[in-house]
């Protein structure tokens, strides 16, 4: 926390230490111009200190306001700001005092937990959060539509009193117990049962959160239904004597099972192959076939977009535990260049290609291709995507300072001036491209990986006139 005061009759503004740690300032700095003067507040929170200044002036009453600002390098801070009157023994206000209190690490918790909460509601898994005492304290809409409970009537309860029932496995809930208590961790199938009473098998996974002391706060369970799989399972092993072809089907299938149904999005994909397969040894009719190729081709491709979805996560955890290697290889830049142009076509719509212009003389190059490929299709796959219907993007290369320039321009619906601070965090949209499907880690994972590589990547935008992206390499 930091304080400072202002006395009207002398002008004259006080700042405690801390508040130059908080701004990042050295103690010859005139603090008068922080707020008209400075980056550090964009325009809506200077609007709102004005306000909390002119609310105190006015009344003369205590008021408390929370702000972010934005660092020279481009990383947001959050504080709250209470501003008293100070009056003197008539009552006439003769100055203002105010206490500054950083909740950066608050706020940062907020976001994170905003975070898993969409990738939550993104997958058709359940899942429930509860307190280190095991009682719920968050489910999400998979939970309320697969087992029939809403949310008020399970909040505060343990789990185990209303999901278990009579032909639950003491075993397995005696194993749950212990591997949390041992690891932090269980993975596991477990027999539960419904609002309705009605059986299900679930797949679980289970992790305890723990804070920066080592603090237990929470348990986050990740729950698949498998019932179909375990029904099918059970049907396939009392026919598996009758017929050659179910032996070889119940054989893939627990192969696929054993290895692959660990996730939610690989029970999704064990379930359409099994339908797949049926389809094909049973007699039905066309028009049904056709109907089912149709919803068999939109379940592949939501169950698709929410891997990409998962391996973005997956990829944002292996860069910042430092996992990610590089493998450098000696290639002429060119080759490189134009072998992405031609595999790099708009995947629907109007199958534009970029419009390519090698501007630089072509060296050999040290490179990681398959990393740099990635960050390219991050930023080409963005161009396309939020240009639909326009001129296609273009993208060029040119060399300066040492260093190959990629840029990509396109023609689309641009990015507004209020969300470009943000444009690299995880999980963050342009307010404008909020009809256009993602997650918001694409550019997020291109900047780290680029970075990672020793190159860097910026951006200019006006909203409706396009975005241009830069790629620097530097050899």
């Amino acid at each position: 926390m930091g304080d400072w005061s202002h006395t009207f009759k002398t002008d004259i503004t006080i700042w405690s230490e801390y508040l130059y740690d908080f701004y990042e300032l050295d103690r010859n700095y005139n603090y008068s111009d922080l707020l008209e003067s400075t980056h550090f507040y964009q325009r809506p929170e200077k609007e709102k200190m004005l306000a909390l200044i002119a609310h105190v002036t006015i009344e003369k009453t205590e008021r408390t306001e929370e702000f972010m600002i934005v660092m020279d390098d481009g990383r947001p801070k959050w504080h709250t700001t209470t501003i008293y009157p100070m009056l003197d023994e008539q009552g006439d206000l003769i100055g203002l005092y105010g206490i500054l209190q950083n909740v950066t690490a608050r706020k940062k918790s907020e976001l994170e937990l905003q975070r898993m909460a969409i990738v939550a509601e993104k997958t058709n898994g359940i899942v429930m959060i509860t307190d280190p005492e095991k009682r719920v304290i968050w489910i999400n809409n998979s939970f309320e539509k697969i087992l029939g409970y809403k949310s008020e009537e399970v909040i505060g309860i343990d789990p185990g009193i209303f999901l278990q029932g009579p032909e639950t496995s003491i075993e397995t809930i005696r194993e749950i117990t212990r591997s949390l208590r041992d690891t932090g961790t269980f993975s596991g199938e477990i027999l539960n049962y419904t609002k309705s009473g009605d059986k299900i098998w679930l797949y679980l996974n289970i992790a305890a959160v723990y804070d920066d002391t080592g603090k237990l706060i929470n348990y986050v369970a990740v729950e698949n239904d498998i019932t179909l799989i375990k029904m099918a399972e059970q049907r396939l092993q009392k026919a598996m004597e009758k017929e050659r072809e179910l032996n070889r089907f119940k054989t893939q299938f627990v192969n696929l099972a054993s290895h692959q149904f660990r996730t939610p999005l690989a029970t999704i994909r064990s379930s359409i192959d099994l339908l797949d397969l049926r389809t094909e040894s049973t007699n039905l009719s066309t028009p049904f076939i056709e109907f089912f190729q149709k919803h068999k081709a939109i379940m592949a491709e939501e169950t698709t977009r929410m891997t990409e979805l998962m391996e973005n996560i997956l990829d944002i955890g292996r860069i910042d535990e430092g996992k990610i290697e590089i493998s450098k290889k000696n290639h002429p830049f060119k080759q490189f260049m134009d072998a992405f142009i031609q595999s790099n076509i708009e995947p629907n719509g109007q199958q534009r290609m970029l419009n390519y212009h090698f501007d630089a003389p072509d060296r050999i190059i040290s490179i990681d291709e398959i990393l740099l490929r990635n960050v390219l299709r991050n930023v080409v796959s963005n161009a396309f995507k939020y240009s639909e219907n326009k001129q296609a993007p273009e993208l060029t290369v040119i060399f300066h300072d040492n260093s190959y320039l990629i840029t990509i321009k396109d023609y689309g619906i641009g990015i507004p001036e209020k969300d470009q601070p943000f444009l690299f965090q995880s999980f963050f949209r342009a307010s404008n491209a909020k009809a256009f499907p993602g997650s918001g880690l694409g550019l997020m994972i291109a900047k780290k990986l680029i970075l990672i590589h020793g190159g860097d990547i910026s951006f200019a935008s006006k909203s409706g006139n396009g975005c241009t992206v830069t790629i620097q390499l530097r050899l």
